[in-house]
């Protein structure tokens, strides 16, 4: 599974009683959907939502952070602002 370097980071090195938002890249050509936010769910992350590419949106502590990376339907993890739906600040609007 591939690991952004913040996420590197706060498994190696979590801050106590802290949360961090993570995006979930999920590898549903083997694995059913439901059954990964099942996995998800219950490695103590909560769904916020379902994203396009076969992405979750993820909330979990950051010391529960290598309960994920036991899951094999999970091809990487990386902070939520690694990816953004906002467009660039410096667009003319």
């Amino acid at each position: 599974m591939y690991l952004s370097h913040p996420v590197r980071r706060m498994r190696e090195s979590p801050q106590e009683d802290e949360a961090v938002t993570l995006i979930a890249d999920m590898d549903t050509d083997r694995h059913d959907d439901s059954a990964v936010v099942d996995a998800v769910e219950a490695a103590g992350a909560t769904v916020e939502k379902e994203l396009p590419f076969n992405s979750l949106q993820i909330t979990i502590q950051q010391d529960a952070i290598d309960d994920l990376c036991s899951i094999d339907a999970l091809t990487s993890l990386k902070t939520d602002n690694a990816i953004g739906f906002a467009g660039d600040a410096g667009e003319d609007v």
